[in-house]
């Protein structure tokens, strides 16, 4: 598929170390993407991705979005007041220019990883308040594919990733649904966009309730390669859902997302990254069947037939730009060199503790150190 020409934003994308920064762009630049969101997630050994993307965006402040993750530790260490705590963090990323907030707690191997109170619970309310009156847009994976919970169902590569969820020890997906819209219905005001189509890309009418319900509720594009399966199922009746919610739809590719699922050492892969975008741009752009000529994590071999739903222009132009901007703004917001240092050195002393604290947890200071340097200058 050749890309054509047009304004692009990809909304969701991973970047689990500062020195992927020259593959990314050019991966990017080669597709046509003009800009891009970086969607931060915890890790085990640094405690924060943040660092990392502030580091991009410094080099691309004109392009480069970011969505803040949450510092886990509080959950470890004062689980009581964790809402307390994520509201005044909120504000400490963005000091640094953070654009808004990525959660990605809702997964369920995360819960089960980490002490996270349902997310309609008390303690959590200061939290959900804050980005509600302060209109932070928020990116939350909630849940994962439905066919994970299901022995007879869950693929062998998802078994094999420890994504099965079915043997009670992981929360249920229905309920973690039910915790989510609670807040929302608490807190209307709330900016979210679901990544993964909110993993309702099988129940179209019921996703189509809830964004009826609440008007400031997105959803994003990135596979979740079963999404595009269940599209394929039936493209009328896709193609007819996307045309009614046109202005709540976000183009992304979860770009990256290999790297900080295995092993960041190995880099962003750019076969792996076209396939992401040929899957998602495929689908929107053609009419009728097309195969991948990229190969992808997990996506299948070229063998692997998706329906494209063949949108129009204008649609294109808001899923692929336009909803983005609304939802997160036209422009990045502008780094705070002095603080993003302040909170590297934060960050290091928090590593270091953790580590002494609970061993195997944290240890690892030297990228957010090489960050800290680099903002220093």
């Amino acid at each position: 598929m050749k890309p054509r020409q047009r304004k692009i934003i990809d909304g969701h994308i991973h970047f689990p170390h500062f020195t992927h920064q020259n593959s990314l762009i050019s991966i990017l630049r080669g597709a046509g993407i003009d800009n891009l969101a970086v969607v931060c997630t915890p890790d085990e050994q640094r405690l924060s991705l943040v660092p990392d993307a502030l580091h991009l965006k410094g080099h691309y402040p004109d392009q480069v979005f970011v969505f803040g993750g949450l510092d886990i530790s509080p959950l470890l260490i004062t689980p009581e007041i964790a809402g307390e705590v994520f509201a005044h963090y909120v504000d400490v990323l963005m000091g640094l220019g953070v654009d808004g907030i990525k959660m990605i707690e809702g997964k369920a191997e995360i819960r089960k990883r980490l002490p996270i109170p349902d997310f309609d619970a008390p303690v959590y309310a200061p939290y959900w308040a804050k980005l509600a009156n302060d209109q932070i847009p928020l990116i939350f994976h909630v849940n994962d594919p439905e066919e994970f919970w299901d022995p007879d169902k869950v693929p062998a590569w998802a078994r094999e990733m420890g994504w099965y969820y079915g043997d009670g020890t992981y929360i249920d997906n229905e309920t973690q649904y039910r915790q989510v819209l609670n807040v929302l219905d608490r807190h209307p005001d709330l900016r979210v966009t679901f990544a993964h189509f909110f993993f309702l890309s099988a129940q179209l009418d019921r996703l189509g309730t809830y964004l009826d319900r609440y008007p400031n509720m997105h959803v994003d594009l990135t596979p979740g390669i079963e999404m595009y399966t269940n599209f394929s199922a039936d493209p009328q009746k896709t193609r007819d859902f996307f045309l009614q919610y046109q202005d709540r739809i976000i183009y992304g590719t979860d770009i990256g997302a290999r790297a900080l699922l295995t092993d960041h050492t190995a880099g962003i892969e750019p076969e792996e990254s076209l396939a992401r975008i040929e899957v998602v741009r495929g689908f929107l752009e053609n009419e009728g069947p097309f195969k991948l000529t990229h190969a992808g994590f997990l996506f299948g071999g070229p063998e692997t037939t998706f329906h494209g739903i063949g949108l129009p222009d204008d649609v294109l132009d808001k899923i692929y730009y336009q909803n983005f901007e609304r939802f997160a703004g036209q422009t990045p917001h502008p780094l705070n060199p002095e603080a993003i240092v302040e909170e590297c050195e934060r960050l290091e002393t928090l590593i270091k503790a953790m580590g002494a604290f609970q061993p195997g947890m944290a240890g690892d200071v030297s990228s957010v150190t090489a960050v800290k340097s680099c903002f220093s200058r």
